[in-house]
């Protein structure tokens, strides 16, 4: 199996960024992460990084969570279907090891690809005017009174 993260596998335009802010449908969160997730008509996941100064503070800290951001996704990225993921660092998220960091973004992906399996699985509602006859109280013709 190949992990590496190609250029395929990322955001990499400011457009691509938008689209995602712009029309989100799925969202993972926790107090240090926010996942946000388009559904696209790929047959792989990508991933963009907004890991920003002010959340999680100097530069060393800042690549050690996009390493583990970027980890994290390439190990899970085979069993991710089609969606455009933004990765967004809130404050505190510094403060948390490697080990931790992994795990919450690990179980944040897999919230998504839950929330894509529900999206996209077929309605199995019955809708209201597909009611069936007897149902619904009504009798039949033959017993109806004259």
């Amino acid at each position: 199996m190949d992990f590496r993260l190609t250029k395929q596998h990322r955001l990499l335009s400011a457009g691509d960024f938008s689209g995602v802010f712009e029309g989100a449908k799925l969202k993972a969160g926790a107090p240090q992460l926010l996942l946000l997730g388009l559904i696209t008509d790929r047959e792989h996941a990508r991933l963009g990084l907004v890991i920003s100064k002010k959340n999680v503070g100097d530069a060393v800290a800042r690549n050690r969570v996009k390493r583990l951001c970027r980890e994290v996704f390439r190990h899970q990225c085979a069993g991710l279907p089609g969606i455009d993921i933004v990765v967004l660092a809130r404050p505190g998220l510094a403060m948390i090891d490697n080990a931790g960091i992994a795990a919450l973004l690990g179980q944040l992906l897999d919230t998504l690809a839950t929330q894509h399996k529900r999206r996209m699985a077929p309605s199995m509602k019955v809708p209201s005017n597909k009611i069936p006859a007897n149902s619904a109280g009504t009798t039949h013709a033959d017993n109806s009174v004259p």
